[in-house]
């Protein structure tokens, strides 16, 4: 394990810590984060058709359909009926009582999720070309992420103390997850890591076209703003899969 993917992790770790703390320092609108995300959509998007999918294409050939349907399919499930979203500006709307004891849920829900950036990372560290867009994907989609579950915990009633406490386990749950995968991957043959990029990348799809892209078109003003964070994260790495081949 080398000193790089060391340091991948403690700067994924402490970016989730980050994320999860803004909402305890001010109030925060999902609205203020709609620039961010678009653009952590474009990254996803870009990381996946990009690097993931034509380097575990070449590992895997015909054979890239399965573990890449396989992943986009593990995260729509877990979106759209194991996790309770946060939405805070819905909650308002609609008064508290509908989120109710509903953090515990979204809580090991998003840290089943964050288990899976894990082994996306750890996967695609294995082809050196793909470590480092791949890290900037997760620290983009981590950010807002621990940002709703925060928000989330909030609006559950919990107690300030215990959600610093459970924010700061949430943010070692990525690295938990790629040093697991990391250790099962240790003496994995190439059609193997193929196979994991292959499905990492199908989370990431799942991830930006059910969870951020749709977020775009709900907020109208200005509403091609938006736009073009997502085109702004998608020719970034477009332009480190150029860089890096």
């Amino acid at each position: 394990m080398s000193t790089t993917f060391i340091v991948y992790l403690a700067i994924i770790a402490a970016c989730s810590l980050l994320g999860g703390m803004l909402p305890l320092a001010a109030n925060w609108s999902n609205r203020s984060l709609i620039m961010p995300v678009s653009f952590s959509g474009g990254v996803l998007l870009g990381a996946a058709f990009f690097d993931m999918i034509p380097e575990s294409s070449v590992l895997l050939g015909a054979k890239i359909g399965l573990p890449l349907m396989t992943g986009f399919l593990l995260i729509f499930v877990l979106e759209h009926f194991l996790i309770v979203h946060p939405h805070p500006e819905e909650a308002a709307e609609h008064g508290q009582a509908h989120h109710i004891h509903m953090g515990l849920t979204a809580y090991a829900g998003l840290s089943v999720h964050s288990l899976l950036d894990g082994l996306a990372l750890s996967s695609a560290y294995r082809t050196p070309a793909l470590g480092a867009v791949v890290t900037l994907a997760i620290v983009l989609h981590t950010i807002p992420t621990a940002f709703a579950l925060t928000s989330l915990l909030l609006l559950d009633r919990w107690a300030r103390g215990a959600i610093v406490l459970w924010m700061a386990l949430f943010a070692l749950s990525i690295p938990a997850g790629a040093l697991i995968t990391w250790l099962m991957l240790v003496d994995a043959g190439s059609s193997i890591i193929g196979a994991a990029i292959a499905l990492s990348a199908g989370t990431f799809l799942a991830i930006a076209t059910s969870d951020l892209l749709p977020q775009i078109r709900e907020h109208e003003n200005p509403r091609n703003m938006p736009l073009v964070f997502l085109f702004a994260g998608l020719f970034v790495c477009w332009l480190s899969s150029l860089l890096a081949f």
